[in-house]
C-alpha cells in the first residue's frame, strides 16, 4: 500500500508532464480529430452549387439604356444582390467591413459612351468596380459583370447590322455553286430567308465557311431603345437552361473508393479519433513512468529497495499502479473519442460493438507498450530530459510514420518500411481491421486484428527485455558515487 501511495504522489508531485503532455496535446489531437469526424460523417452532394456572392450595383447614369436593370437581373441567379448607398461614407464602410464581395459602379454618361463605341466599334467602357480583400468571389462576379456587356454590345450589334439582300443573294449564290446544287433562284430565295429569318435554317449543318467572306453590313444610327432591348436579352441568356448547361460531373469509382463506400462512416471517424492517441499517449507514459522509475532508484531509496526482501513485490505493485494509470488513460480516452462521435451530429449505435472492444483492446496494448517503453527509459537511468528528448523524437517518428498525418498512399516505398518497423504503424492497422475501414479493404478482420495488436505485444515484451538487462547491468556495476558513500557510511 505504501508502494501504491508513493507511486501515486510522484505522479501528482511531476502533474506538470501529464498536464502538458496528456490535456493539452490531447485537446489538440481532440481538435484534430473532430474535422475527421465532420469529413467522415458529411453528406456528399451529387451535384456542384456554387455559394453565392454578395453584389452591390450603383447607378449614378439613371438606369439609362437599362444598363443598371439588364445588369441586377443578369447576376440575380448567381448573386445576391445588395443595397447600398451612394455616398462616400457608406461605399468605405461597405468595403473596410467586408459586406459586399463586389461593388460595381456605373458612371453618369456610360450609356452614351457605350453606344457610341458600338457605333464605331471602339473600345467598350468600363465601369468601376471595387473587389473585396478576402477572397476571389468578388473577381469571379466581375468577370460576369464583364460578360454581361459583352453580351449587351453583341446582342446590340447584331440586332441593328442591315446586309443588302442583292449582295446576300450574290454571296449565297457563290456558295452555293461552290457546295453544288442550288439554282441562282433558290439561292436569292435562302439568302432572304437568311436576311429575315433563321440563318440556321438556310445553311447546312455540315458545312463550313469563311466568316470574313460574308458581305459587309451596315449599322444603322443606335438608339437608347435599343440600348434597353438589347440589355434585356442579354440578361435573358442567364436564365435560359440552354444557354447555361449545368456541368455535369461524371462519377468513377475505384476499387479503393469503393472499399470506402462500403465502410461505415460513423466508425471510421470513430477509429480516426482512436488513432490520435498515439502522440499523446506516448509522450505522457513513457516520461512518467521513466520519472518514477528514476526517483525509485536513486540515492538512498534504491539501496533500501534493494537490500529490502520485498524488492520483486514492491517493483511489481509500482508497475501495477502505472499500468492502472495507462488503463485509466485510456477509458477517458475511449469516452471522450465516442462523446466527439456523438457530438457530431451521428448515431454511435451504428458502430459495432465488437468494433468498439478490438479497438479499446488495442489501445490498451499500445498503452502498455508506452509503459514499457518508460520502464526502459527508467532502468536505463534517464535523466527528465534525456527522457523528454527521446518520447519527443521517438513519438514524433511514431506519429508522422502511423498514416495519421498525411495518408499512406502518399508515402514513398522507403518511407513504408521504415513506418512498418514502428508500433504506431500496426496499432493503426489493429483499429482499421476492429472497425472495417482504411487499410482494411476487405472489412472487419479480426484476424488481421489479432496479428497487428500482437505485434503491438512484442513491442512492449522488446522495450521490457530491454530494460531488465539494462537494469541488470546497472545494478551489477555500481557507479562510484554509491561506493564512496557506502565507503564513508561503514568509516
Amino acid at each position: 500500500m505504501n508502494t501504491c501511495k508513493a507511486t501515486i504522489h510522484v505522479l501528482l508531485a511531476h502533474r506538470t508532464y501529464i498536464i502538458i503532455y496528456l490535456v493539452l496535446m490531447g485537446i489538440m489531437m481532440f481538435t484534430l480529430s473532430w474535422s475527421q469526424i465532420t469529413v467522415a460523417t458529411r453528406t456528399v452532394a451529387d451535384t456542384y452549387e456554387p455559394e453565392k456572392v454578395n453584389v452591390a450595383v450603383i447607378d449614378r447614369d439613371s438606369n439609362r439604356g437599362g444598363i443598371a436593370e439588364g445588369l441586377r437581373d443578369y447576376l440575380s441567379d448567381s448573386a445576391t444582390l445588395v443595397s447600398l448607398d451612394d455616398d462616400s461614407e457608406s461605399l468605405q464602410q461597405a468595403v473596410a467591413s467586408n459586406w459586399t464581395d463586389l461593388i460595381v459602379i456605373i458612371p453618369r454618361g456610360y450609356a452614351d459612351n457605350f453606344l457610341r463605341a458600338s457605333q464605331s466599334g471602339g473600345d467598350m467602357p468600363k465601369v468601376e468596380t471595387v473587389t473585396s480583400y478576402t477572397s476571389g468571389a468578388g473577381t469571379i462576379a466581375g468577370m460576369n459583370v464583364n460578360g454581361f456587356l459583352s453580351l449587351t454590345r453583341i446582342a446590340l450589334i447584331g440586332g441593328n447590322v442591315q446586309i443588302d439582300d442583292n449582295e446576300l443573294a450574290a454571296w449565297y449564290a457563290k456558295y452555293a455553286k461552290v457546295i453544288g446544287g442550288m439554282n441562282t433562284g433558290e439561292a436569292a430565295g435562302s439568302a432572304a430567308a437568311g436576311q429575315n429569318g433563321n440563318w440556321s435554317q438556310v445553311m447546312d449543318g455540315s458545312s463550313t465557311f469563311d466568316l470574313n467572306s460574308l458581305p459587309e453590313g451596315t449599322l444603322s444610327e443606335l438608339t437608347m431603345t435599343d440600348m434597353q432591348s438589347a440589355a434585356k436579352r442579354a440578361a435573358r441568356t442567364a436564365h435560359d437552361a440552354k444557354a447555361n448547361r449545368p456541368v455535369v460531373v461524371e462519377n468513377i469509382t475505384s476499387q479503393n473508393d469503393r472499399a470506402a463506400d462500403t465502410a461505415n462512416p460513423v466508425a471510421s471517424g470513430f477509429g480516426d479519433t482512436m488513432k490520435t492517441a498515439i502522440y499523446p499517449l506516448f509522450l505522457t507514459l513513457s516520461v512518467c513512468v521513466s520519472l518514477v522509475a528514476r526517483v525509485f532508484g536513486a540515492g538512498e531509496l534504491r539501496r533500501r529497495l534493494m537490500a529490502s526482501p520485498s524488492m520483486a513485490s514492491i517493483g511489481l505493485k509500482r508497475m501495477g499502479v502505472l499500468c492502472g494509470f495507462a488503463l485509466l488513460i485510456c477509458v477517458g480516452y475511449l469516452v471522450t473519442a465516442l462523446g466527439l462521435t456523438a457530438a457530431a451530429g451521428v448515431n454511435i449505435v451504428s458502430i459495432p460493438v465488437g468494433g468498439v472492444m478490438m479497438t479499446f483492446t488495442s489501445i490498451c496494448m499500445f498503452a502498455l507498450m508506452c509503459t514499457a517503453c518508460g520502464f526502459m527509459l527508467g532502468e536505463f537511468g534517464a535523466s527528465d530530459m534525456v527522457a523528454n528528448g527521446f518520447a519527443n523524437v521517438f513519438g514524433l517518428l511514431i506519429l508522422f510514420a502511423s498514416g495519421i498525418a498525411f495518408p499512406i498512399s502518399m508515402m514513398p516505398d522507403t518511407m513504408v518500411t521504415i513506418a512498418r518497423l514502428t508500433p504506431g504503424w500496426w496499432y493503426c492497422t489493429a483499429i482499421d481491421n476492429a472497425l472495417g475501414f482504411g487499410s482494411a479493404a476487405s472489412g472487419v478482420n479480426v484476424g488481421g486484428w489479432a496479428v497487428a495488436t500482437g505485434i503491438v505485444a512484442l513491442f512492449a515484451v522488446a522495450f521490457v527485455c530491454v530494460g531488465l538487462a539494462a537494469g541488470r547491468f546497472r545494478r551489477s556495476r555500481p557507479n562510484a558515487v554509491a561506493s564512496t558513500v557506502t565507503q564513508l557510511a561503514e568509516a
